[in-house]
């Protein structure tokens, strides 16, 4: 395969893949800062919620690995064409410190480096978590994965794409879900609950409610809990359905904590509520 036919391919991937977005092939805008055009591979460019969301893509057709110095070029490149969202694709695989580096830069960009052959797989991240009857579609953000294997405390569990699960990791989510038909629970009476279970378990803590997306269906409510012994916060985003309340609770670096707090939104804007039929109980991904 030529670097032509290579791009090309990768152009029809996301064109399947996005298919409401404007989708450019070998795309050219002139940078914020630079003030001369700027070449991008693939360009993708929707609306959400009102707002443009703009991707861009970089088809590296390399005899070597990806390294630093190539994902800090695409970063300030990024920076300058005012991207929200970069990926970086390659024929021949990267270090481990460039992928460290994709992931921990400073900025609110988000960025990923994949290889050409994960690239169906990471564009098709799904999960769908259920208890009893209820279930949820639920997508992983950008650069994150969703590990289904069973676990007894929570339904579903996302941390970073290439990184091995730990609860004592920094930076990693849990979903999990309320029952309503038990007792006609609100979002507002399960916030009690558990400001009632923190102060009954004496944890030293301060909450804060902060401002988050909306949906015509369903009040959202996002809480950060900042525990006086633990260094990292706790943010949870609440989503009330019907028969259940959904949420989600992500531990985060105060570094990263805007950028990993619009991939939770994203799941908060994302998730559709389902009914399902199951013929024995039990909780599931």
């Amino acid at each position: 395969m030529n670097w032509k036919k290579y791009e090309k391919e990768i152009f029809e991937i996301f064109r399947n893949e996005y298919p409401d977005a404007e989708i450019t092939l070998d795309a050219k805008i002139v940078g914020r800062y630079s003030k001369r055009s700027r070449q991008i591979d693939i360009l993708i460019e929707q609306y959400v919620a009102g707002n443009r969301l703009r991707i861009a893509i970089d088809a590296k057709f390399f005899n070597k690995k990806i390294d630093v110095k190539t994902v800090e070029n695409y970063i300030s490149m990024l920076n300058d064409i005012e991207a929200h969202k970069g990926l970086l694709i390659t024929n021949v695989g990267y270090s481990q410190t460039a992928l460290n580096r994709a992931y921990y830069d400073p900025t609110d960009i988000e960025l990923d480096i994949l290889n050409f052959a994960q690239l169906k797989e990471f564009q098709t991240e799904y999960a769908l978590p259920f208890a009893g009857n209820n279930a949820v579609d639920l997508f992983a953000p950008f650069g994150w994965i969703i590990d289904a294997r069973s676990c007894p405390n929570w339904l579903a569990t996302l941390y970073q794409r290439g990184a091995e699960f730990d609860v004592e990791m920094d930076e990693w989510m849990y979903v999990n879900f309320w029952n309503r038909k038990e007792n006609d629970d609100t979002v507002d009476d399960l916030l009690k609950i558990q400001k009632d279970e923190f102060e009954q378990g004496n944890y030293e803590v301060e909450i804060e409610y902060l401002n988050t997306i909306k949906r015509k269906d369903s009040k959202v409510v996002l809480r950060k809990v900042k525990y006086k012994k633990h260094p990292i916060p706790e943010y949870t985003g609440f989503v009330e359905f019907e028969d259940f309340i959904f949420f989600i609770v992500m531990f985060s670096p105060v570094e990263l904590s805007n950028k990993n707090i619009r991939k939770m939104e994203n799941i908060l804007t994302t998730i559709t509520p389902r009914r399902i039929e199951i013929k024995t109980g039990g909780n599931n991904v």
